[in-house]
């Protein structure tokens, strides 16, 4: 076990499915009534080859790992990537727009209102596309929800390294304004994406579930 390296879930795992089939064989062979010490040294024996029972686990391991991936990994990579490339479509013209203009001195104020609704609608399609991805790798409960969900955990760790270290640089700004500002991206960026996110999974579980029962 020790050359395993397994995680400690993982290793407990082990050694009771292990541990349970072994004391099964043991109690079997004492009904038989051999003997404790020739039970033991047989029920040892069924083990088998150790060598070749530590290449099962570790080709276990790797499956399950394999799993992780299919299952959370590229779904999340997926959902991560359709929302970069959402941003970058609706927001990147506006933005340049609005830079363009604060260097001719004018300042420009973009309806961002009306661009924000339509992109938080398109969210609950890559929600849906990350939850489908994971469910077809047979990915079920809080692994579903972390793939299509996945864009604004990443959102949400950006900035809780980000609005500390902009608290202590940007001392000019009063902090009542900082506390609000900080509250409303919070509520645009991480709540009601999250929202829209895990929407587009649950409307994909129905669907999945009504064609299963069609």
């Amino acid at each position: 076990m020790g050359t395993l390296r397994l995680e400690r879930t993982e290793a407990d795992e082990v050694v009771r499915e292990l541990a349970g089939h072994l004391e099964e064989c043991y109690e079997a062979l004492r009904a038989q009534g051999v003997s404790e010490e020739a039970a033991f040294s047989r029920a040892g024996a069924e083990a088998g080859n150790w060598a070749e029972l530590r290449r099962g686990v570790i080709l276990v391991k790797e499956g399950r790992m394999s799993d992780r991936v299919k299952q959370i990994w590229i779904p999340s990579l997926v959902t991560l990537s359709g929302w970069a490339v959402l941003g970058v479509v609706i927001w990147s013209p506006l933005m340049w727009e609005s830079w363009n203009a604060a260097r001719r001195g004018v300042i420009l104020f973009p309806p961002l209102v009306i661009l924000y609704w339509p992109w938080l609608l398109s969210l609950i399609f890559i929600g849906a596309a990350g939850a489908y991805l994971s469910r077809r790798a047979k990915a079920t409960g809080w692994r579903v929800y972390l793939s299509g969900a996945f864009p604004v955990l990443t959102v949400g760790v950006v900035f809780a390294v980000t609005f500390p270290f902009a608290f202590v640089v940007d001392a000019q700004v009063a902090p009542f304004f900082k506390i609000t500002s900080m509250l409303a991206n919070v509520v645009s960026w991480i709540v009601l994406p999250g929202i829209a996110l895990w929407l587009g999974v649950v409307v994909e579980g129905m669907l999945r579930q009504k064609r299963v029962a069609d």
